[in-house]
């Protein structure tokens, strides 16, 4: 696989002597690995900034209120967090020690929405407490929250999560994009635009004295990069939130996130791609794949807006990938090298575990760092450590044909999904780094194999010694 990227030079891979093109400090990173040891994630707050004041810079070009909540799912680091708190971010949480998270970083509660489709009656009372809209997505909620706002005299927040029910990816795989088709209408979370299902929620969240409906929200898919079906489906979002505003004034139509980084690739094939090559015949050609512009979707979104009649309602989106892909990379170090009569194999010591997308198809960029490569460049199979077939980073991908055991090398965009996603699998968790200018911190250590068994045989509360 050849892999360029916006901005990143054809000679980036084999030379670590300064500052890549890309804007990472590939000497920095070097010494970082060889200090605590790899796999190890590295947080560059510059990035993570420079990400904030574009998104702030979009909303300023726009013709009403605009707002972003960071999505903490994508990553919860502590550290991270405060970080986002500084910028005057908001927050969007699916879980209630996601809400526990946020509230300890910082984040006003003003400025949280709660997301997901399953919430207990335990955070939805949270929630009500400490004043946080909750975005309704199954419709026990309705009832759990009126009972809670009812039994402690407040009025709560809601908005309520619709699906456009359209694909907004395609491919010029036939097949893939009847699985997206498919997949889309019966996308289980939110109600269907225009459906009666929907209606009958919106009726009962009207006959519910103590909640109010202030908003609407949406959340299409991830990594989009078809940025014209992106707008295509938020069009029905927003044909419905027009209807619900001349009933209910709507503060804020929420469009979420997605929104996709060119940093990585996923694929977009189906069975027939499969069939094909199954029977040694060429894949489809596929398209070049689009680059997301925030700075194109967002002010086409508020022309829209204003074109179906929701004058003044706050655009407001979910952004974690978006911001935070780009501003972590990962060192890992190359384990084994196998030259196999059908295939050459890398195998380093970050895998799965640590990367989990590893497995799923997704490619991100492996850059050598830390020594002159060769200019030779060969194709070569990449793998992590696992004892597990598909632990694998890539199955084709052009290196540097005298990579060797002991070797760096730089994952890059690991700053969605490592953490939250990651396991103990064989392997343990990695550390992340937090460099901000020349100030150098870790902000989460290593996982150790103590930590791994630290919840076994816990005391039974009340039990008393020697009882049978």
């Amino acid at each position: 696989m050849n892999w360029e990227q916006p901005g990143d030079g054809p000679g980036d891979e084999s030379n670590s002597d300064s500052t890549s093109e890309s804007g990472w400090d590939y000497d920095r990173l070097v010494d970082i690995a060889q200090r605590h040891g790899t796999p190890v994630h590295v947080l560059d707050t510059a990035r993570l900034d420079r990400a904030t004041e574009h998104l702030y810079d979009v909303f300023g070009g726009l013709g009403r209120p605009a707002r972003a909540y960071y999505s903490v799912k994508t990553n919860y680091l502590p550290y991270l967090l405060r970080r986002l708190t500084g910028h005057g971010m908001g927050a969007d949480v699916v879980s209630g020690y996601e809400l526990e998270a946020a509230l300890a970083a910082g984040f006003d509660p003003a400025d949280i929405v709660f997301n997901g489709p399953v919430k207990t009656d335990a955070e939805l009372a949270a929630a009500a407490r400490h004043g946080v809209r909750v975005n309704i997505d199954g419709e026990q909620e309705i009832a759990a929250l009126e009972s809670i706002a009812a039994r402690a005299g407040l009025t709560v927040e809601v908005g309520i999560r619709i699906s456009p029910g359209v694909p907004v990816s395609t491919s010029s795989d036939p097949s893939y994009r009847a699985q997206a088709e498919r997949a889309a209408a019966r996308n289980r979370f939110g109600w269907p635009a225009g459906s009666p299902q929907l209606a009958g929620l919106v009726e009962e969240i009207a006959g519910s004295p103590h909640l109010s409906l202030t908003a609407v929200h949406a959340h299409l898919s991830s990594q989009i990069v078809h940025q014209d079906l992106m707008l295509q489906a938020l069009g029905r979002v927003l044909e419905e939130a027009a209807v619900l505003h001349r009933r209910f004034p709507l503060r804020e139509v929420n469009i979420g996130g997605g929104f996709g980084v060119p940093g990585i690739r996923r694929p977009r094939t189906g069975p027939l791609t499969a069939l094909w090559t199954g029977q040694g015949g060429a894949a489809p050609a596929q398209d070049d794949e689009p680059v997301m512009e925030v700075a194109r979707l967002l002010p086409e979104l508020d022309k829209l807006m204003q074109s179906v009649g929701l004058e003044g309602v706050t655009l407001a989106c979910e952004p974690g990938r978006w911001l935070v892909s780009d501003a972590m990379a990962m060192m890992t170090q190359v384990m084994s090298r196998k030259e196999l009569p059908e295939a050459r194999w890398l195998i380093l010591d970050g895998g799965n575990n640590v990367a989990p997308w590893a497995g799923s198809g997704e490619i991100h960029r492996l850059t050598p760092v830390g020594r002159k490569f060769s200019d030779r460049r060969i194709t070569w199979s990449v793998a992590g450590p696992l004892c597990y077939e598909n632990d694998v980073h890539a199955t084709a991908m052009e290196l540097p044909a005298d990579l060797r055991p002991g070797d760096l090398l730089c994952l890059h965009d690991t700053g969605a999904y490592s953490l939250g996603r990651s396991n103990n699998f064989i392997r343990t968790r990695a550390g992340i780094v937090a460099v901000d200018g020349d100030q150098e911190e870790l902000v989460w250590r290593a996982e150790t194999g103590a930590d791994v068994f630290a919840l076994a045989d816990p005391a039974v509360p009340g039990a008393q010694p020697g009882a049978s």
